[in-house]
């Protein structure tokens, strides 16, 4: 033993072994005295793997000076009992030495979890030098596992009461031992259960660290979601896909908060059938790292805007991907008419297959659905309803609801609404046959006790039972099945099959009075469909709603809805022409061909001919009104000023036009249009005459008028083109709106079988993410070509417009 002695560098990396102490050595000198009695204790119980000797001699050494040990203030992070738990440790018993009791048994305590740590650190070691090595199957080998319950181990030897520690004594025999003291110490319910507790902790610490036992199943993961519960700050770079270009995009922080989601919630959002990743209240903060650029006017306050809008334009793009989670399937629409012919009660399994079926043919919410009338008769239905009511008639099978209109859409007024489509207030839907099957029990136990007008199909009292049960109904499907089914689903179900594929937006917006989750559309403004082609989407629409409900099942002929269709609904007035529903101000194509007729005219009747500065003031005007309305009726420009302000916009050989008529810096609202023939000619015209009239009025311009587009007054004095002016030169009949040329083209396009994809680009309706010219867009130039061009050649050439020549160079 005497002659046993190891180097002053072999006792300091003993002395890490054994203490594991910060990097800076923190209050190394107040700890030395605790130190070496610790240490001593460590070599009375050291088990395998220590060398006794060499821990005398660590202690000796530290107590003679002979190994000087300094702190290096001000390097060392915070946090030391979790980072460092053993170097905490004794930290803490240092500063509260004259008040703790029973400290030679705490630092034999201490001891002993030196000694067991020790023994696990060498596992962990042996195990990342085996290739095979996988550590989900040695879950106690994790450096997070050991680093855990180190920490809990040493904050027993810190807090537990030294009454406590009499459970343990004697202390100086093995830990192996201590282990099997603390596993049989009974927990009872008192006072002391937090000290019981702690002997529990230390336990399990001996346990793992001693391969007695292994973490049990799904320790891991409780441990990393606690860890979710502190800030996590992660940096994200964009991928650059285009090798030909530079990048230059900077990368961006992002800070996510900690969610605040109980397991009890997430139970009873999985229960409901709801996502717990998009229920949960995650905040996700990002903060670009390109520097503000104070210099030309920004600052931290414009970050925060554009950071904001470029997340919502994120959270639109993603609602607007095709078959979300919150889409219903075959399976839950077929587990829900299992389990609901499987109510036991007849008058609850009535009322609620009246609720569901009225959910799935009306597209409204739970709230209109309970309140629904039922009436015998059609013109019982008031005259003034909202979108959100619900009419039953019983007599015919059809359900009546009010027209969705958007919010300030422009009201009726003066002369030319009676030249606009007669568009109704409320539209009749028939009732198919799977969903009358459903409801129709209830309605006509209902309608035998009509002796009104009309009479709610569930009674005010019966509304938040009934509610109460079809939630019920549904999350106990949930829950047997694994559907996610909720009545805000089966609500928006309709309009979710309405809006599949190929579909036309616009359309499932009116039959279901609903507008998609990321914004509302342009095009409701402009669209008068006929009520005709809505009932033969509509039918088409719960055809597939009704496989979805029947799923296997096959209806045989004895089935009284089998081969039933539904009936058909009269869509056409007392003059058998079609009824329409929608826009307002859809002018009538007699009366778009006298508005062309009257132009034409008008041209005519000037005397172009006669010198100035009377007759040539009156002929351009009206041939460059004439020019002006024929773009717009080509194009569906807006009425805006100096509605070409550039002639680059156009290029007559390519026969295209650029068009920026509502848009914002970033030009994200322009569109490319494709040119007709016959607008390609009167544009040429137009060219010719303005030339030669501007080389004829050169003492009056006094310089080039720069737009191509140009009123003259009775002084030959050009002006500019504004809506004002150039509805004073048209002076069309009634004076209706000078956009009456786009709600004519929108509803006309769709109407000539162009699909609404094609529509939205040639009109301007899109929304974030949609542009169909952006830099990854689908979009194909060339099949829009084809497809629009001879459809708007043909409406040209249907209202009578015709290329005329002006003025000579």
């Amino acid at each position: 033993m005497a002659g046993f002695m190891i180097s002053d560098e072999e006792l300091y990396a003993l002395l890490e072994e054994v203490f594991q102490p910060r990097e800076d050595y923190f209050s190394i000198e107040r700890l030395q005295p605790l130190l070496v009695k610790t240490i001593e204790h460590l070599a009375t119980i050291a088990g395998k793997g220590w060398e006794n000797p060499a821990l005398l001699q660590l202690a000796k050494a530290l107590c003679s000076g002979q190994l000087p040990l300094a702190s290096q203030p001000g390097k060392g992070e915070k946090g030391i009992r979790g980072t460092n738990p053993v170097h905490g440790a004794l930290f803490k018993l240092t500063q509260e030495q004259s008040e703790t009791k029973k400290l030679d048994s705490r630092l034999l305590l201490l001891a002993h979890i030196i000694n067991a740590a020790f023994q696990w650190r060498n596992d962990m070691q042996a195990a990342d030098l085996k290739e095979n090595f996988i550590e989900q199957r040695e879950k106690r080998l994790k450096p997070t596992t050991y680093l855990r319950n180190l920490e809990a181990a040493c904050k027993v030897v810190r807090l537990i009461e030294a009454d406590w520690l009499d459970f343990l004594a004697p202390l100086d025999q093995s830990t192996e031992e201590l282990r099997k003291r603390c596993d049989a110490h009974a927990v009872d319910e008192g006072e002391g259960q937090q000290q019981d507790n702690y002997i529990k902790q230390l336990g399990r610490f001996f346990a793992y660290a001693l391969n007695k036992r292994q973490p049990r199943r799904g320790y891991q993961e409780a441990t990393h979601n606690s860890s979710e519960k502190t800030p996590t700050v992660q940096r994200k770079r964009r991928f650059d896909d285009d090798l030909d270009d530079s990048w230059k995009e900077t990368a961006t922080s992002v800070i996510t908060l900690p969610p605040d989601l109980s397991e009890q919630a997430e139970s009873e959002l999985r229960t409901s059938g709801l996502s717990t990743t998009e229920e949960r209240p995650t905040t996700e903060l990002s903060q670009s790292d390109q520097p503000i650029k104070a210099a030309k006017g920004d600052s931290s306050l414009q970050a925060v805007f554009r950071a904001r809008s470029q997340q919502t334009f994120l959270d639109k793009a993603a609602q607007l991907l095709p078959g979300r989670w919150e889409q219903l399937s075959s399976f839950d629409l077929c587990q829900l008419m299992q389990q609901l012919s499987q109510h036991p009660k007849a008058a609850q399994r009535r009322q609620l297959g009246c609720v569901i079926g009225l959910l799935l043919m009306t597209g409204r919410s739970l709230e209109s659905v309970l309140n629904a009338q039922i009436v015998k008769r059609h013109k019982w239905i008031p005259n003034a309803i909202t979108d959100q009511s619900i009419y039953v008639r019983h007599g015919d099978q059809f359900w009546v609801s009010g027209i969705y209109r958007p919010e300030n859409s422009r009201q009726l007024t003066g002369e030319w609404p009676h030249h606009m489509r007669k568009t109704q207030k409320h539209m009749a839907l028939p009732i198919v046959p799977f969903c009358w099957q459903l409801m129709g029990n209830h309605a006509h136990h209902i309608a035998q006790k009509v002796k009104k007008r009309s009479v709610s199909l569930f009674a005010n009292d019966d509304r938040a039972q009934l509610e109460s049960e079809l939630k019920s109904l549904l999350t106990e499907t949930n829950r047997k099945t694994g559907s996610r089914l909720t009545a805000h689903r089966l609500s928006t179900h309709l309009f979710n099959t309405l809006n599949q594929g190929d579909a036309d937006l616009t359309a499932a917006c009116l039959i279901t009075a609903r507008v998609p989750s990321f914004g509302q559309q342009a095009s409701l403004y402009y669209y008068a469909p006929s009520a005709e082609h809505l009932t033969q989407r509509y039918i088409h629409a719960m055809e597939t709603i009704k496989q979805q409900w029947l799923g296997t099942f096959k209806p045989t002929t004895t089935d009284p809805f089998a081969l039933s269709q539904p009936p058909s609904p009269n869509n056409q007035d007392h003059d058998g022409r079609p009824r329409h529903v929608g826009s307002q101000l859809v002018p009538k194509t007699a009366y778009v061909e006298r508005l062309v007729s009257n132009m034409l005219q008008h041209i005519k009747r000037a005397d172009k001919t006669r010198s100035l500065p009377h007759a040539l003031l009156d002929f351009h005007n009206a041939y460059t009104a004439y020019t002006i309305a024929m773009l717009m009726f080509c194009t569906g420009y807006r009425s805006i000023r100096d509605p070409l302000p550039r002639w680059d916009h156009i290029s007559l050989s390519r026969r295209m036009i650029a068009i920026a008529d509502k848009t914002d810096d970033r030009q994200s609202h322009a569109r490319f249009l494709p040119l007709p023939d016959i607008m390609v000619t009167q544009l040429q015209y137009y060219l010719r005459h303005r030339d030669g009239v501007t080389g004829r009025l050169q003492l009056f311009l006094q310089e080039e008028w720069e737009t191509p587009f140009m009123f003259l007054d009775h002084h030959g004095h050009p002006k500019q083109v504004t809506p004002k002016r150039l509805q004073d030169q048209l002076n069309w009949p009634g004076s209706p709106p000078l956009n009456i040329n786009r709600h004519y083209l929108h509803t006309q396009l769709k109407e000539s079988s162009c699909c609404s994809e094609l529509v939205d680009a040639f009109m301007g309706h899109w929304d974030a993410g949609q542009e169909p010219w952006a830099n990854y867009s689908t979009f194909c130039p060339r099949e829009y070509c084809n497809h629009i061009t001879p459809v708007i050649a043909h409406l040209m050439q249907q209202q009578g417009w015709k290329a005329l020549q002006g003025v000579p160079r």
